[in-house]
């Protein structure tokens, strides 16, 4: 399935070279930044394997974790510390699902991608064979919150 992907997240739309980006992102931080990015990283990581490499979905799912940004959550830890600056508006998001991230905080983002993958990992147990559910387009949608999110950190 070919997704559509916004001209300003083009270069991280191959996996290696998200990969890359959060990887190189995850070595340069510390504390809880460096366990945030990690889960970030290795979810992007079952992510790309159910989208890029036709893995089922159920084979990867126990595997993608919602742990640490749920502490961090518990803990009051300031998801703006990823990067203070708000999101920017760049022109090929407009009109896409990712349009409304423009101008906000990075924090929005970050419970937005957190929020699917908690919606993923809740409801794809129950209703994997429903099929008004479309498991890829939702797995492609996290994708591209994760890659705006790397983007706007290394902007």
């Amino acid at each position: 399935m070919k997704m559509k992907v916004p001209d300003a997240l083009e270069a991280l739309s191959s996996g290696s070279s998200a990969t890359q980006t959060i990887l190189a992102w995850w070595r340069k931080s510390q504390g809880d930044m460096r366990a945030l990015t990690g889960e970030l990283k290795d979810n992007l990581a079952y992510l790309d394997m159910v989208a890029e490499d036709e893995v089922d979905l159920g084979a990867v799912i126990e595997k993608i974790s919602v742990v640490e940004y749920r502490r961090l959550a518990r803990e009051g830890f300031n998801f703006n510390r990823l990067k203070k600056a708000k999101i920017c508006s760049y022109p090929s998001l407009a009109g896409t699902d990712l349009a409304s991230f423009a101008g906000k905080e990075t924090e929005e983002l970050v419970d937005a991608i957190y929020a699917r993958i908690n919606d993923l990992k809740i409801r794809y147990p129950h209703v994997r064979d429903n099929h008004k559910y479309r498991w890829k387009v939702r797995v492609n949608n996290i994708r591209k919150r994760i890659w705006l999110l790397l983007k706007h950190a290394s902007s």
